[in-house]
């Protein structure tokens, strides 16, 4: 498969971290297709994207599948459906994408018939059922169908230790408080069910084979470009935004002059903003019988 990046626009859109999706993406785009590669996409193929977001993978699974394949979009947003099929009409690939809105907490979604590959990237955690999202993933698939799943990875560290605001340390404690949210919201809902083990093994206990985990890391050093700056600093706002509650006051404090532009201390002032993180993703293969 060869996959290539190809120039987009798209909308700001819903159910994504910031509102401009395909800014963020964009960042991400070298390590979502390296991440992608494992599929190994042949033209012609079938091949279905679970959670597109703003659509730079799918547009790069459409130009892999050329003019004889298809590409279904599958969302519960129809929003971001709309959001993925101009990012493709921009593209020229429109005509190679179909779009299906359907949440995959109901099952598998409604497709003509089996895929040759699916590929789903940090969407499947939203799932109130981590297995029951899993099957319903390897059942989309026609036997000897391949999957990647890209999931987890590390935190991503954007600024130094001590920014000279608050107390050091002040990222570090923004991931715990993070993760308090993410689990207090996870567990919240009705059903919600405790996965209790690594995605490798969620994806074999639900009948996948050949299972590789691998990581693709991004490291985008200071000085940071106005893009990629406008990135971090829009995502860092929206986990401080969501880990609110379970920040101390003296690092709600720090946050609120850091990212705010009209104060001295604005993030968007420092040279010392950097982006490293590591995205993982979990490939394998449905058996053949």
């Amino acid at each position: 498969m060869k996959i290539s990046q190809h120039p987009r626009t798209s909308a700001p859109g819903t159910g994504t971290s910031t509102d401009d999706p395909a800014a963020a993406e964009a960042v991400f785009l070298d390590a979502t297709l390296r991440l992608l590669e494992p599929l190994c996409v042949l033209p012609g193929e079938t091949v279905v994207d679970v959670g597109p977001g703003a659509g730079s993978a799918t547009v790069a699974l459409a130009h892999a599948v050329g003019e004889p394949g298809c590409v279904y979009v599958v969302d519960v947003d129809a929003a971001m459906l709309d959001v993925t099929m101009e990012t493709a009409r921009a593209a020229g690939v429109a005509h190679r994408i179909r779009t299906v809105l359907h949440d995959i907490e109901d099952g598998m979604p409604p497709l003509p018939a089996r895929a040759d590959a699916v590929w789903s990237s940090w969407c499947v955690h939203h799932a109130r059922d981590w297995d029951a999202a899993a099957r319903a993933l390897l059942g989309m698939l026609r036997p000897g169908g391949r999957i990647c799943l890209a999931e987890g990875g590390l935190p991503a560290r954007c600024l130094p230790w001590d920014t000279g605001i608050g107390r050091p340390g002040l990222e570090i404690r923004l991931d715990e408080a993070h993760d308090r949210h993410f689990t207090q919201w996870f567990f919240g809902r009705p059903g919600a069910a405790r996965p209790g083990r690594g995605w490798d093994t969620i994806l074999r206990d639900a009948g996948l084979t050949d299972i590789t985990a691998f990581s693709a890391l991004v490291d985008i050093p200071a000085p940071l470009s106005g893009p990629v700056r406008g990135v971090v600093l829009a995502e860092l706002a929206a986990r401080v935004r969501r880990a609110q509650p379970f920040l101390a006051e003296d690092d709600t404090a720090a946050w609120a002059s850091l990212l705010d532009p009209g104060n001295a201390a604005w993030l968007g002032h420092r040279g010392d903003l950097a982006l490293l993180t590591a995205r993982t993703g979990f490939s394998g293969r449905k058996p053949e019988a």
